[in-house]
C-alpha cells in the first residue's frame, strides 16, 4: 500500500481524528494509522493510506493507471502528456509495437504504471535503453512517455468541481537530467499569484474531473517551454503531508481540505 517515500508521524490521521471528534464520527485506526475506519450511525467509511472512501472503485482504478488516464483524457480532447504501456514478462516485452514509431529520436521517461511520488522514475536517451531496463526490472508494467523539459508544475486538489487547493511545485530537484517536482524530494510549494493562469488551470482540472468521473482527486498540470499547459497525472490519493509541514498557514489549509473530503464520504 505504501508506494511513495515513507512519511513518519503522518499528520493526516491526526487531522481526520480531530474532525471526527468534532463531528460525532467514531474513529478507529489500524495498521500503524494506515487504515482508518470512520463510523456514523450505521454507515462505515474507510481511509486507506491516502485514499478516501469517496471515489467509485472504477474511477479510482483509472486514476491509478497512468496509461488509462492518458487514454481517457485524450479521447475527450484534454491535452495531456502521452503515456504508453509496456509490460515486462520473463521472456518478452509486450505492447511495444508502436513505441519506436511514437518515441524514437527523443529522450524518454519510464515510470511504474501505478507508482506515485516519483517512485523509480528514470530518464533515458533512447527507447531501447528504457526497454532494456524494463525487461530486467522485475516491475510488471511500466508507462513510457516523451521526456519534456518543463517550465513549471502545478497541483490542484479537487472535490467534485470545486477547487479546494492550488499550488505551484517550485524549486525542483534533479535525478540526473530529470527534473523532479515532488515535494517529498525537496521541491517547495508556493501560491499561484497569476489569476489568469489559475483560471486556466481550474478549467482544465474541472474537465479532468468530468472526464474521469472522479469525486476527489489531485490533478497535476505542467507548463511546457512554449507556455502550453498539459495534464501530467491524476491521483485519486490525496496527500498533503509535505505541503502541510511547510508552514502553519499551509497546515490550516490542508486541515480545511481534509475536513471537506471526510464530510463528502458521508454524503
Amino acid at each position: 500500500m505504501q508506494t511513495g517515500p515513507y512519511v513518519t508521524n503522518r499528520l493526516m490521521p491526526k487531522l481526520v481524528a480531530a474532525y471526527c471528534q468534532r463531528s460525532g464520527i467514531d474513529f478507529q485506526a489500524f495498521s500503524d494509522d494506515w487504515v482508518l475506519r470512520l463510523t456514523r450511525n450505521d454507515t462505515i467509511r474507510w481511509i486507506v493510506g491516502n485514499k478516501f472512501d469517496v471515489n467509485r472503485s472504477g474511477a479510482g482504478e483509472v486514476a491509478q493507471d497512468k496509461v488509462a488516464t492518458y487514454a481517457v483524457l485524450e479521447a475527450v480532447g484534454i491535452e495531456a502528456i502521452p503515456h504508453y504501456l509496456v509490460r515486462s514478462l520473463p521472456l518478452e516485452l509486450i505492447h511495444v509495437e508502436n513505441l519506436h514509431q511514437m518515441l524514437d529520436g527523443m529522450p524518454v521517461v519510464a515510470k511504474p504504471l501505478e507508482g506515485t511520488s516519483g517512485r523509480d522514475v528514470v530518464r533515458f536517451e533512447t527507447v531501447d535503453e528504457a526497454l532494456a531496463m524494463i525487461k530486467s526490472s522485475g516491475e510488471p508494467a511500466w508507462a513510457v512517455s516523451p521526456h519534456i523539459d518543463l517550465q513549471a508544475e502545478y497541483r490542484l486538489i479537487m472535490l467534485e468541481d470545486t477547487v479546494m487547493l492550488t499550488y505551484e511545485k517550485s524549486q525542483p530537484t534533479f535525478r540526473g537530467d530529470l527534473k523532479l517536482f515532488n515535494l517529498g524530494y525537496g521541491a517547495v510549494a508556493i501560491d499561484i499569484a497569476d489569476a489568469d493562469l489559475l483560471t486556466q488551470l481550474s478549467s482544465i482540472a474541472r474537465q479532468v474531473m468530468k472526464a474521469t468521473a472522479l469525486r476527489v482527486a489531485a490533478v497535476d498540470i505542467v507548463r511546457k517551454l512554449d507556455g502550453s499547459l498539459q495534464v501530467l497525472e491524476v491521483n485519486d490519493g490525496i496527500s498533503m503531508e509535505h505541503y502541510a509541514r511547510q508552514s502553519q498557514a499551509y497546515e490550516t489549509r490542508a486541515t480545511t481540505v481534509y475536513d471537506a473530503i471526510v464530510a463528502a464520504m458521508f454524503d
